[in-house]
């Protein structure tokens, strides 16, 4: 019998969040056969591989695959091909869940016959350093819609309209068959690799919902890939290719006459723009993994290289502008104070004061 689900874990160096995940997914309400778990290790040097195949010898449902390191994206999508169930989660082995989220989700599937069901979260954070260091918006795995089956793209519409929009793939549901069929995949070589997953997942979409309860937890703790890569040469160079991405898919939305698609496609486009332009590095041709890309990437990488380049001058210049006109006011306010404080200053308001009051009286 076909499994109803299968819960996709990429794991790398994560031995101390082994046990407590596969807790976690043990309370999600399946009866045996139902579910499966497939755990990715992703060349795991701290002997997470080998206390996964051990828990594998105790948990039927467990499946264990070993690869080479090739990152989150590749290990999702050995995942997906890997996967026998009818719906699809990605489970993130730091992160938690409700009890009983799993099995209630994928009953709304089946019961509305859904591409993606979409569901809340919240943050926790690890330590107040966590939190001070690297904060989130609370409001970011939140689901505000009302809940109602429609396409996929009048679905991204009204998120982005609500500013409800969530790139992770923790807080959705997919269906197996529809992913493949539609060949909707995760990006490889670069961090922020669901983004683009989620887009076309929801774009492809024929039948999406959303549930509103807020049962997944994004735990934020130091030294998790997210908040080692906040800023710098791979956060340039994934919002890079998931700009160029979003952008074609805005194009596409355009060239089909949709254009309150395009237009909000366009508004994350524009995000990412700032954010390559925030984070491009003076040599982009340095940039590990750029020239792995297309010539376009690259050429569409040193053009932002030179905008980055005259925004910073322009910055400079202005600041340098503010510097010299603060310096000048301050002499200014030094020179009047020497002024009002001389005898001259005091005649000279003497000898002004009666002309100077005729002049307010005519005023008035």
């Amino acid at each position: 019998m076909r499994p109803r689900l299968s819960i996709i874990t990429p794991v790398y160096n994560a031995r101390s969040f082994v046990d407590a995940a596969l807790a976690t997914v043990l309370r999600q309400g399946f009866e045996p056969g139902e579910w499966e778990v497939i755990a990715i290790d992703d060349g795991s040097t701290d002997g997470t591989g080998e206390i996964l195949h051990e828990r594998s010898q105790l948990y039927p449902w467990l499946r264990v695959v070993s690869q080479e390191n090739q990152g989150a994206g590749a290990a999702r999508n050995r995942g997906i091909d890997e996967a026998r169930g009818e719906y699809l989660y990605f489970f993130d082995v730091d992160d938690g869940l409700e009890d009983g989220a799993l099995s209630s989700l994928v009953g709304t599937c089946v019961e509305e016959r859904l591409d993606v069901l979409f569901f809340g979260g919240s943050v926790a954070y690890e330590s107040p350093e966590a939190e001070r260091t690297r904060p989130q918006d609370p409001r970011y795995f939140e689901r505000r819609q009302q809940p109602g089956v429609m396409d996929g793209e009048s679905m991204f519409v009204a998120q982005q309209c609500d500013g409800n929009y969530c790139g992770s793939p923790c807080v959705l549901m997919t269906r197996t068959d529809f992913v493949r069929e539609q060949g909707v995949r995760f990006a490889e070589g670069i961090i922020n690799e669901d983004n683009l997953f989620v887009l076309r997942a929801t774009l492809r979409a024929q039948r999406a919902d959303v549930d509103s309860r807020k049962l997944y937890q994004y735990r934020v703790r130091m030294g998790s890939v997210t908040t080692l890569n906040w800023s710098g040469d791979k956060r340039f160079l994934a919002h890079l290719v998931l700009g160029q991405e979003f952008e074609l898919e805005r194009a596409r939305a355009l060239r089909q006459g949709k254009k309150e698609l395009a237009d909000a496609i366009g508004a994350l486009t524009g995000w990412y723009a700032d954010i390559v332009l925030e984070n491009c590095p003076d040599d982009v041709g340095a940039v590990e993994g750029l020239g792995e890309g297309s010539a376009r990437s690259a050429v569409f990488a040193a053009r932002l290289a030179r905008v980055a380049a005259s925004e910073r001058a322009a910055h400079h210049d202005a600041a340098r502008r503010a510097e010299e006109a603060e310096r000048a006011l301050a002499e200014a306010q030094e020179r009047i104070a020497e002024l009002e404080g001389s005898t001259a200053w005091k005649v000279g308001c003497a000898i002004t004061a009666f002309p100077r009051a005729l002049k307010d009286a005519v005023r008035r």
